[in-house]
């Protein structure tokens, strides 16, 4: 064979080869992202602001984290090994985010996870992630975004709680989920 045949057919396979991987690409709904735009959307609401500057100085020994991965906050309590299951259990989570988080500032520990409801809350899917993050041993406290509480009512609710506290918030957790 001539080296100008073994171009033309090296050509031809190569323009084979993009031909193929075009219409595959064009079967699979692949699309080309390189003009894509985005653009930059705040963190919070105005509304989340006021409130976490209310939290803020409300409880100065806390810090606290808006708008967490709730894969931050959760593993499933298989193992990695029982793939099915860990993927499973870890899919019921892995795309949701709780409005804020309270850390002591001391050592670290997790002290409360705060949602702030608004109308875009739905009672029964609450309920649902209320009791994966009780599972877990964290204390859930809930306002309405329209009657946020004032410093007091902030401290009382996110103070240290006894042990058992945890307990009754996951039985609470639980039964609001069965009422529903």
């Amino acid at each position: 064979m001539s080296a100008m045949s073994n171009l033309i057919t090296l050509a031809v396979v190569v323009g084979a080869a993009a031909l193929g991987l075009a219409v595959l690409k064009a079967k699979l709904g692949v699309k080309d992202d390189a003009g894509a735009k985005f653009k930059a959307k705040p963190l919070l609401t105005v509304n989340e602001l006021e409130f976490l500057a209310r939290l803020e100085a409300a409880m100065p020994e806390l810090r606290f984290f808006a708008q967490v991965a709730m894969g931050a906050l959760l593993d499933p309590a298989v193992p990695r090994s029982d793939g099915k299951a860990y993927l499973r259990l870890r899919g019921m989570f892995s795309q949701k985010i709780v409005d804020f988080v309270a850390q002591a500032r001391n050592d670290g520990s997790i002290v409360a996870i705060i949602e702030l409801d608004d109308r875009t809350h739905d009672a029964e899917r609450d309920s649902k992630r209320d009791v994966m993050l009780a599972s877990a041993g964290y204390r859930i406290v809930r306002w309405n975004s329209k009657a946020k509480p004032d410093a007091a009512a902030i401290r009382a609710a996110l103070a240290p709680k006894a042990p058992e506290a945890a307990t009754v918030d996951l039985a609470a957790a639980r039964r609001r989920r069965t009422a529903t």
